[in-house]
């Protein structure tokens, strides 16, 4: 479950290590709520919420109740924020090395590491639990394996391959399938991996982006980036711009027009396409700050804008 954000903290800590776990400053209880929340990481988790809610919707011929939706989103939920939350317990000493990520609750010392493990833990059994019981096994078995990828495949990767990144777009988007599944969706059909598979080729865009922006905090931090293997950028473009291309006919097959209204579908999200695929050609024309976020904005707006286009095919 990763979909990192872009967004981070850019004041930078006094101090390149962790403090002391003794050491914390005055809170009340609503910046303490603050501080476990921010260990969830609530934009990304909102994403991931958003592309478990369309793959609910997407799944054909089925008729999905309220309470159905509310307990795969609630289940699924607690599992994608304990996964961020033992991402930050594991990358604690790396996180306090970059001013992005240097003012959260960890570094700064507002929680302890104890705290943060304890919280995550909790959060994923019950997140399990919760959706082996009210949705069913099959779902809460995909969750398990996402966040066991996330946490103890792709956040280790991080310092020792910049192969970290493609690892990283499973648990990105294996949430759709648990969306599929807690919906009736079955495994064996091609709808809920096609609609994976857009998720997963959209975060290399979207990571190769972050990627440039941070490559001198990744490389101080001691990850291994695309962009510090092969500084130029060139390599970090065409794993941008290949997986936008592919897209375009990825899309088609996911919404698999049959009517005009249906074509007219495909021709925006052809149009969509089109606003990544000319970012990432920007970019590896000109490897830049400016087009390395024009990129990632571009990959902002492809996923909440393909996604709807996939609900409303979904009600035709």
């Amino acid at each position: 479950m990763s979909l990192e954000s872009s967004s981070g903290f850019e004041v930078a800590s006094t101090s390149n290590h962790p403090l002391p776990e003794t050491y914390r400053p005055a809170m009340t209880w609503s910046s303490m709520f603050a501080d476990y929340m921010q260990l969830t990481k609530p934009r990304i988790l909102v994403m991931i919420l958003l592309t478990v809610g369309v793959a609910i919707v997407a799944v054909p011929d089925v008729s999905v109740s309220f309470w159905v939706f509310l307990h795969a989103v609630i289940g699924t939920g607690f599992v994608a924020a304990s996964a961020s939350t033992l991402n930050q317990w594991y990358e604690q000493e790396q996180d306090a090395l970059m001013p992005r990520t240097a003012k959260r609750p960890l570094p700064d010392g507002r929680l302890t590491s104890l705290e943060t493990a304890v919280f995550g833990w909790a959060l994923v059994l019950i997140g399990t639990i919760y959706l082996a019981v009210f949705t069913n096994l099959t779902t809460a078995g995909i969750g398990l394996i996402t966040w066991g990828l996330y946490v103890w495949i792709y956040t280790p990767m991080k310092q020792y391959s910049w192969w970290n990144t493609a690892v990283g777009t499973l648990p990105g988007a294996l949430p759709v399938l648990m969306g599929w599944t807690a919906a009736g969706g079955r495994l064996d059909q091609w709808g809920g991996w096609l609609l994976t598979l857009i998720v997963v080729l959209w975060q290399f865009p979207h990571f190769m982006s972050i990627a440039w922006l941070y490559r001198e905090q990744y490389a101080n931090a001691g990850y291994r980036m695309l962009t510090n293997v092969d500084p130029s950028g060139r390599s970090a473009a065409w794993h941008a711009i290949v997986p936008a291309v592919s897209l375009i006919p990825l899309s088609l097959l996911v919404l698999h027009p049959e009517s005009i209204f249906d074509w007219m579908l495909f021709a925006l999200s052809v149009v969509t396409c089109m606003g990544q695929i000319m970012a990432s050609w920007a970019f590896m024309k000109d490897r830049s700050t400016l087009t390395a976020r024009r990129l990632l904005r571009s990959s902002l707006v492809f996923l909440p804008a393909i996604l709807t286009l996939v609900v409303v095919r979904s009600f035709t």
